[in-house]
């Protein structure tokens, strides 16, 4: 079966999926007033990643990241790499299923066992991988349409609450250029866009390279404004000296909001968020890692895949990280710098070496 995504599935892809959970748990406010500085270097890096991983593309003959490993390194080190990547990506898959666990649990079903939570949102997502990316690629459309139109609401009214104070983003350029480099480096630009990494299993379906080229960078952008619009909302809502005390500041932000008076609990629209991105994140990156096992082991039964790829998805959710404290230091401290940076960055730049060398040095002998 030949699969094919529009431009306009792959933007809707990207966005639900930048979007992910970093609109609910994905906030550093180390800079505080000037986090809107940390933003905006992080969506400058996020689009020069994007187009990175374009090139890289467009020098591996538009393969997908196994092919274009093999035609750099070779047979047998693109396998073993392969089986890397297969596993990073199952991994993320389990930790970005823990952020949705962990939210959960603590926002609405507080007496619920997160295993229960984990689990019945991994049977959707295997179901999706099940039915293929492109049936996800169309869910997504019409997700991308009411994410987008629920964060604006969110805004709208998180500006016009009566709780919002501008003094509260004031005074700015107050934080030194080395705290505003180590906000960034690396979790300000691995998570979320470097984590795209993952859709250089999906870029050679479009059925448009250079449609793909200005709707992917689109989608980019729209996810970097959508988070500084959020970000400065919270800290308009709660103060730079007290934001970092909460594990889901955007959910607290909105608890000081209502809608027209009559729907007081407007941070439920955030469950909704989180389900959406949750699901879009956690789907995609399965895929990806079920699409590197069927090129490692092509003999085996798609529906053995799919299960035994949710089985180490949930082994990862939980063996890893035994409380929300340790997930978020792990998150944050430990798998940027060790895993997201070597797999994301250094492999991905000396394959695009190892191309370049044999496209233009070894043929010119």
């Amino acid at each position: 079966m030949i699969v094919r995504l529009a431009p306009i599935e792959l933007l809707s892809l990207m966005i639900n999926f930048l979007l992910g959970s970093a609109i609910v748990v994905g906030w550093n406010f180390e800079t505080k007033q000037d986090v809107w500085i940390t933003i905006l270097l992080s969506l400058g890096f996020g689009v020069g990643i994007f187009y990175f991983y374009l090139f890289l593309h467009s020098i591996g003959k538009w393969g997908n990241l196994i092919q274009i490993l093999e035609l750099g390194f070779g047979r047998w080190i693109s396998k073993l790499l392969g089986l890397i990547y297969c596993l990073y990506f199952i991994y993320i898959a389990g930790r970005v299923l823990k952020d949705f666990s962990f939210f959960i649990g603590q926002v609405l079903f507080h007496n619920i066992p997160f295993g229960v939570i984990s689990f019945t949102l991994l049977l959707v997502v295997s179901y999706s991988c099940y039915l293929g990316i492109e049936a996800t690629a169309r869910s997504s459309v019409i997700l991308c349409v009411f994410t987008c139109v629920i964060i604006l609401i969110l805004m709208v009214f998180g500006y016009l609450s009566p709780y919002f104070e501008f003094s509260q983003l004031t005074p700015v350029f107050r934080t030194s250029l080395k705290d505003v480099l180590s906000s960034v480096f690396p979790t300000g630009f691995t998570v979320p866009y470097g984590e795209l990494i993952v859709f250089t299993m999906l870029f050679p379906y479009a059925n448009d390279k250079k449609a793909l080229r200005k709707y992917a960078f689109f989608s980019v952008c729209i996810t970097g404004v959508l988070l500084l619009l959020a970000g400065e909302m919270i800290l308009g809502l709660l103060n730079s000296e007290t934001v970092n005390m909460y594990v889901f500041p955007f959910v607290k932000a909105l608890e000081l909001t209502s809608l027209l008076e009559f729907l007081p609990h407007i941070e439920t629209f955030a469950v909704i968020l989180n389900l959406i991105g949750g699901f879009v994140k956690i789907t995609i990156f399965l895929y990806g890692g079920l699409m590197i096992l069927a090129h490692l082991f092509p003999k085996t039964k798609p529906n053995g895949r799919i299960f035994i790829s949710a089985i180490l998805t949930f082994i990862f959710t939980f063996v890893l990280s035994k409380n929300i404290i340790q997930h978020l230091f792990i998150g944050l401290d430990i798998v940027p710098l060790y895993l997201h940076i070597p797999l994301q960055f250094i492999i991905p730049l000396i394959l695009v070496i190892c191309l370049l060398i044999k496209k233009y040095i070894v043929k010119s002998l």
